[in-house]
């Protein structure tokens, strides 16, 4: 008869990758889960667009020279058709969907709500997808109807409630539109071949755009930010490099359907450090509207969990 200390020894140890992988799930889901709560800080100090504009320039700048330090600069040469995919995606997807969820948190939306909202992004797939004669599943159409259920609960609840000032969630609403827009047309553009590639000039060209729409709008430019707040606009641009390195390392590592859990993931996390960090409060929209939008989102990935996803830069 074998002994406890034997059975446990007898037991598979987890492979390297398989920790490697647990780790950067781990680091998606607080990362991504935090860039709202993070913003929702930022914002309170550093003009919106301004503030997510610099920080893609310089997240872009590091990791263009990450990519030439690591294979050469002649992988960043690219042809211009390739790099208009790029400037395209950088419209839709930095300016406005990241750029326009940054400007709604500035305008009142607190960073749980604005995390919800954004989750409803792969509904905007489902309908793209329609366009080109694809018929999805009926458990998808259950998921869209949800939804949709869990948007009314959260815009019409949440009107009496801290955290959902209507046109501006309406706005982030709208962002996931422009977020399902982009990754609907990014396997079906033409591209840089290495993705790194293309995520710095998307970075570099949506930066570039934000900062521009800032100083036109008239955003102050003052440099006395208190240092809490430069530490976090320091978190911000790192996170967009490192994230957006791990998240793509993952996709060649471990099965989509485990990685795209990141999906129903990041509100949890987003909600939770909003109520720890900024003293935000769960309101009953939240709770409820923003479990039936977790679950609609569960019901669609089902499907699209076996098709490949394209990641936001965040």
């Amino acid at each position: 008869m074998t002994t406890l200390a034997e059975r446990v020894r007898a037991r598979p140890h987890p492979t390297r990758e398989t920790v490697l992988v647990g780790a950067g799930l781990l680091l998606i889901y607080v990362v991504w889960g935090s860039v709202y709560v993070a913003i929702r800080y930022v914002v309170q100090d550093v003009p919106p667009l301004l503030s997510i504009g610099v920080r893609y320039v310089v997240a872009g700048l590091l990791l263009a020279s990450y990519v030439a330090a690591r294979r050469g600069t002649r992988v960043l040469r690219t042809s211009r058709r390739a790099l208009l995919g790029c400037v395209l995606l950088a419209v839709l997807l930095q300016v406005l969907t990241n750029g326009t969820t940054t400007w709604a948190e500035a305008a009142g939306v607190q960073a749980g709500p604005a995390a919800l909202l954004s989750a409803l992004a792969p509904i905007g797939i489902i309908m793209l997808r329609l366009g080109t004669g694809d018929r999805p599943r009926a458990v998808t159409w259950l998921g869209v109807v949800a939804g949709f259920a869990g948007l009314a609960v959260l815009l019409l609840g949440g009107r009496s409630v801290p955290g959902f000032p209507l046109w501006p969630s309406l706005l982030v609403v709208a962002a996931a539109g422009c977020w399902a827009v982009g990754s609907f047309l990014q396997p079906r553009l033409d591209l840089p071949v290495d993705t790194f590639v293309t995520a710095a000039f998307q970075l570099l060209v949506g930066g570039a755009l934000l900062t521009l729409a800032g100083l036109l709008g008239g955003e102050r430019t003052s440099l006395g930010f208190p240092g809490e707040t430069w530490w976090v606009l320091g978190y911000l641009t790192l996170s967009s490099v490192v994230s957006y390195t791990t998240y793509v390392w993952l996709l060649a590592h471990a099965p989509i359907s485990l990685v795209s859990t990141h999906a129903y993931v990041n509100p949890v996390v987003a909600v939770v450090l909003g109520w720890w960090w900024l003293g935000e409060p769960v309101t009953w929209p939240v709770v409820v509207g923003g479990a039936v939008v977790l679950v609609a989102v569960g019901l669609i990935m089902a499907e699209r969990r076996r098709l490949p996803e394209e990641p936001p830069v965040a």
